[in-house]
């Protein structure tokens, strides 16, 4: 099979016929409705394109001319145009190529004002905080941009390099000096842009600070928090317990006093640093810490009226770790100061005493609590003897005291006739009759207006009592010149049990009477003799009575033995005088010395005397003080006159400070 050559048919046009000979021309393409672009800037033009116009030469024409220009050539298939007034106009494109019909092709223009946007303000924002701008103006895009700064990059604000539409970013400042950036935005209509705006937007640093130490102090205290930070940082606080005396918030350091309650308080402090710049101030991460107010406080203990040696508890209650007091009368038996709850007895005085106890809790001091204690006056009484007396005999004991004190009283041996117990200021009984010693000890208490004062106790004896009594001798001292017997006088009142014998002694020790008996007498005498008795001795005498023993004393061991004193006795010497030296001779009318000598006790008194042929010629009476007296005898002082013969020289009187010659 042969190929078929294809065969090209075509129909050459002549040239009066070429209008009718190319299509017609499509619409132009591009903005309707375009803006004033800014003057001189390429990128802000408005293209016109009719896309199949390039065979057709075309050229371009505006209407009214003045309306816009040509950036560029005005002809070819599109051209770039940048419209100089608002209001209606028309661009137009005439083929010149003879195929086309050279009707124009047009297309109506309303041309807008330049887009603009209107200037954001200038903002101060924090670090973390969210920064947005939504743009307000005529344009249909809004294209913002961040400072780009030579050497450095962009503006470390946190903004991004560009953006289109609103601004919305997170502000970004780590350092601790304000960073201040400035931003530009552009309106966009299309492909024409308006006038640019630039701003500033300026970040603040975060503030920090110092983490504050916790606080614990007691109520009614000063606290005083001072809060440091970064360079330039103001603070302001929240307090989640005003309790504490400190406001619910504020702003600065803290200087207050803290309130007294009664209980504990705990306050948060949360602390926020801020750093300024005009009127804005940036918030820095809050720290928090806390203040403790520690309100020691305590019960109000109730006065109290006590007896005197009465103890004394008082126990202090609250919320204090320990308590401490003072006293301001420790007459009560209290110290003056101490700590703790109070153990004590109280002491007795003879008038009331009120003492003032102030207590303070600790370790806050702040609570202190006052009351009285007061001791009633404390009864007393005299003390009562101690008391001896023989089985069957009556008792009578009166009590006395201060005004209107009464006694009651304890026996420790009811044995003795008395019961265990009783009351009155009078004991009135009759001891028992006991076959051996009984004591019983007699406590006996003060009391008054329900108080009691000191008891104080004595004994009562009861002795199983003898009837033996060896009577009485006569106690007047006695004196006994020169050997002789002395009788003594007996006074009688004697009683004797069976087999008991009564004998009068002489002795010599009054610590010692019976080992020191010089004699024993039934008849009242006894012999004052060289060798029995020495001279100015003092001797005593005595009466015994008890059982007779086989050697005829007396028994002293015997429980009933009665010993009974008489007087005291003393042997003294017979005083005696000699002559000295007696003269042989004496003249008529001459006189002679007589020296006389004395033995015994001066002062010395006596008489001497002259005789011749039994006739007493002188007598005269004399004393001396010595041993020796020297007479001087004259017979011419005789009363009668003597003869020539012997002369009788004689004493008849002489006696010494105790005895006389002729005892």
């Amino acid at each position: 099979m042969k190929k078929q050559i294809p065969i090209l048919l075509f129909t050459l046009w002549g040239a009066s016929d070429s209008a009718a000979q190319c299509p017609p021309l499509d619409a132009v393409n591009g903005l309707v409705q375009p803006a004033i672009c800014t003057p001189g800037n390429n990128y802000f033009t408005h293209t016109y394109t009719i896309p199949d116009g390039a065979p057709a030469n075309l050229v371009w024409t505006i209407v009214p001319p003045g309306s816009g220009v040509f950036n560029g050539p005005s002809v070819g298939a599109s051209v770039v145009v940048n419209w100089q007034v608002t209001g209606p106009a028309q661009l137009c494109a005439t083929p010149t190529n003879p195929c086309y019909d050279p009707t124009p092709v047009c297309l109506d223009i309303d041309v807008q004002p330049m887009p603009y946007v209107d200037r954001p303000p200038d903002i101060t924002v924090c670090h973390g905080e969210q920064v947005f701008h939504h743009f307000t103006g005529t344009a249909w895009e809004y294209h913002w941009s961040n400072q780009f700064i030579t050497g450095q990059g962009y503006c470390p604000s946190g903004a991004p390099p560009q953006g289109v539409g609103d601004v919305d970013f997170i502000a970004d400042n780590p350092s601790n000096a304000p960073v201040s950036c400035v931003m530009a935005v552009g309106p966009l209509q299309g492909s024409c842009g308006g006038l640019g705006q630039f701003w500033k937007v300026t970040v603040l640093p975060a503030p920090s600070m110092t983490q504050p130490a916790d606080v614990t102090v007691c109520g009614g205290a000063p606290v005083a928090v001072n809060f440091s930070g970064s360079n330039g940082a103001t603070f302001s606080w929240t307090n989640d317990n005003p309790a504490i005396g400190l406001p619910a918030s504020g702003s600065g350091h803290l200087n207050f006093t803290t309130l007294k309650s009664p209980q504990t308080q705990t306050a948060n402090i949360t602390v926020t640093p801020l750093s300024a710049s005009g009127n804005h101030a940036c918030p820095g991460d809050p720290v928090t810490f806390s203040i403790t107010v520690n309100n020691t406080s305590m019960d109000d203990p109730p006065n109290i009226t006590v007896c005197p040696y009465t103890p004394v508890s008082v126990v202090f209650s609250g919320n204090a770790d320990t308590y401490s007091w003072t006293n301001n009368n420790n007459f009560i038996g209290l110290d003056f100061s101490g700590s703790g709850d109070l153990n004590f007895t109280t002491e007795g005085t003879a008038i009331q005493q009120v003492a003032t106890i102030t207590v303070t809790p600790q370790p806050c001091p702040f609570a202190s609590q006052t009351f009285n204690i007061t001791v009633l006056p404390a009864p007393t009484m005299d003390a009562p003897p101690d008391i001896s007396v023989c089985a069957g005999k009556p008792v009578s004991v009166t009590f006395t005291g201060s005004a209107g004190t009464t006694f009651s009283w304890t026996n420790s041996n009811p044995a003795i006739g008395l019961g265990a117990s009783g009351t009155g200021s009078l004991l009135n009984f009759t001891a028992a009759n006991v076959a051996t010693t009984q004591i019983g000890t007699i406590t006996v208490t003060p009391a008054k207006g329900g108080c009691n004062g000191q008891p104080l106790t004595f004994n009562i004896t009861v002795e199983k009592c003898c009837a033996t009594n060896a009577g009485a001798l006569d106690t007047a001292a006695l004196f006994v010149c020169g050997p002789k017997t002395l009788s003594v006088n007996y006074l009688g009142n004697q009683n004797l049990e069976p087999n008991d014998t009564l004998r009068f002694i002489l002795y010599a020790n009054p610590a010692n009477p019976m080992g020191s008996i010089l004699q024993y007498s039934d008849s009242l005498k006894f012999p004052f003799l060289p060798g029995i008795t020495e001279f100015d001795v003092t001797y005593y005498t005595a009466v015994i009575a008890g059982n007779q023993l086989p050697n005829d004393s007396v028994d002293t061991a015997d429980p009933c033995f009665s010993f009974v004193k008489g007087g005291k006795i003393i042997w003294r010497k017979i005083p005696a005088i000699t002559v000295g030296s007696p003269p042989e001779s004496v003249c008529q009318d001459g006189c002679v010395d007589v020296l006389f000598e004395f033995t015994g006790a001066p002062p010395f008194e006596f008489n001497w005397l002259i005789e011749q042929g039994g006739q007493i010629l002188l007598l005269k009476s004399e004393t001396s003080d010595t041993l020796q007296k020297i007479i001087t005898v004259c017979p011419s002082d005789f009363d009668i006159p003597g003869s020539h013969g012997d002369l009788h020289f004689r004493v008849n009187f002489l006696q010494d400070k105790f005895c006389g010659c002729g005892d």
